[in-house]
């Protein structure tokens, strides 16, 4: 999940990559935000960037 965020693909791609729900996807990805401290997925895209996340 981290990985495919980290990419900047869309809920819907990633959705359709795991083999899971829009719903589940979202789920999860709300609690990677949460888990990262952060609210969009540019912040986390600029965590990984600065290398304060190791994928």
């Amino acid at each position: 999940m981290l990985f495919l965020l980290g990419k900047g693909y869309t809920i819907e791609y990633i959705a359709g990559e795991l083999g899971i729900s829009f719903n589940t996807a979202k789920s999860h990805i709300r609690n990677v935000y949460a888990k990262a401290g952060v609210h969009s997925k540019q912040e986390l895209q600029s965590l990984i960037e600065d290398g304060k996340i190791v994928r």
